[in-house]
């Protein structure tokens, strides 16, 4: 039988930043993930923003994350020797006078830590609406998610870690001190399934709904500005001379096919930025897992502590990804109490409900 430290059900963002972090404390692992089960992070646009959402609040955390994602990443791209983070300054436009006053009215010493005034009205003036100026962030940036999560796999692959199959739930077995799967035995088993957490048999009591969001390429007509612009919608300059665009929010779905419904939110949104043509070159969804509280959700289940949880990244994965597979690391090799902000354990209540039912 195989013998490693942990086995991985999920190669999504949680699931390999998780490996990276494990690989940096020397464990092994295997991974199994599924090509049918698409992670939302295929997808991603990897945006890392301190200052999000209609208010413009500071992310939660912001002060511990984004420093770290700053290290993990760039530790990362060392180790797998491929480029992955894009540092780059973010725009938020103010919608009107009472928006810029209200901002800078309930700014703190820990907001100017991550934005400051943008008041350069004609440096944006061809190329966006910029008529009331904005702000500019600091730590943000984008990450390039498939880049990351390919480079993973490779290494997966080349270290035999590797099993591209659906978990099959009746073939993992429990004992006093290990896990065993298909020939495979390990401490224990961390699942980091997304959305499909939902067809997780031992974890299916966690909250994680899927919000399904759509992400175009554009090509946009002379176009000089370097800057993430993000106006309820972002778009992000690529390496290759093209856009990213998105997301939209969507409830309701079938399957994580792209939507007609979502193409015209977002292009709609895009004449509300932008001053300059485009062209949709391409349209891609994914399903986020999000949870009512938007944090992240790690941990073990409150009955079988062989098994874990790794999920919840929602919106902002790739800015809480990195911290929390640390603090999960922390957890499995150093037995470091998990924040209750981001335990399981402030579930644990939904699971005694539903087995007693």
């Amino acid at each position: 039988m195989k013998q490693v430290d942990y086995i991985i059900v999920g190669q999504g963002l949680a699931g390999s930043c998780l490996v990276q972090s494990l690989w940096h404390e020397k464990q092994s692992v295997v991974v199994i993930a599924s090509s049918e089960r698409k992670a939302s992070s295929t997808v991603a646009a990897g945006l890392y923003n301190p200052i999000t959402g209609k208010k413009m609040l500071l992310t939660w955390n912001a002060a511990v994350l984004f420093p770290y994602l700053d290290l993990f990443y760039r530790s990362a791209e060392r180790e797998l020797d491929t480029t992955i983070l894009y540092p780059k300054a973010i725009v938020r436009p103010f919608t009107d006078i009472q928006a810029q006053n209200d901002f800078w009215a309930k700014s703190t010493p820990e907001i100017a830590a991550f934005a400051e005034p943008e008041q350069n009205i004609e440096k944006y003036d061809p190329y966006i609406w910029f008529p009331y100026g904005g702000l500019i962030t600091k730590h943000s940036g984008y990450v390039d998610v498939q880049a990351f999560l390919g480079a993973i796999k490779q290494k997966l692959v080349e270290k035999d870690q590797y099993i591209e199959e659906t978990f099959d739930h009746a073939a993992l077995q429990f004992s006093t001190n290990s896990v065993a799967y298909k020939g495979i035995q390990a401490k224990k088993i961390i699942f980091a399934e997304g959305f499909h957490n939902t067809r997780n048999p031992i974890f299916n009591w966690v909250p994680v709904k899927g919000m399904k969001g759509d992400v175009l390429t554009l090509d946009i007509e002379a176009y000089a500005l370097k800057e993430v612009v993000n106006k309820h919608f972002f778009i992000i300059p690529l390496p290759n001379g093209k856009f990213r665009m998105g997301s939209s929010y969507i409830r309701e779905f079938e399957d994580d096919a792209p939507t007609e419904g979502g193409l015209k939110e977002i292009t709609e949104g895009a004449h509300t930025i932008l001053k300059k043509p485009f062209v949709v070159i391409e349209q891609k969804a994914g399903i986020r897992p999000v949870v009512p509280d938007h944090r992240p959700i790690i941990g073990e289940h409150p009955e079988q502590p062989l098994a874990l949880i790794f999920n919840g990244l929602g919106t902002k994965g790739v800015s809480i990804a990195p911290y929390a597979s640390k603090t999960l690391t922390n957890f499995l090799l150093l037995n470091q109490e998990i924040d209750q902000s981001m335990s399981v354990n402030r579930f644990n209540y939904l699971y005694f409900k539903q087995k007693n039912n």
